[in-house]
């Protein structure tokens, strides 16, 4: 199999490098309205989006530790 071949089948699923569970990331699948995902999608990244707002609205930092700015 030449690897342009090789390549091309990558896509089907199965191990892919640079895919799969970062260590240390805790993840629950949440079912969120497809009307929300919608909206999200027309605005950009959808996943990014939330991470945003939820860093935003509990003044977490991008590694998720809690700011004190107090």
């Amino acid at each position: 199999m030449s690897e342009k071949t090789a390549n091309a089948c990558c896509d089907h699923g199965g191990k892919r490098t640079g895919c799969g569970r970062k260590p240390g990331i805790k993840t629950q699948p949440i079912r969120l309205p497809s009307w929300l995902l919608n909206q999200l999608s027309e605005q950009g990244d959808a996943r990014k989006l939330i991470v945003e707002a939820c860093v935003d609205r509990y003044e977490l930092d991008p590694d998720g530790a809690q700011c004190h700015d107090d």
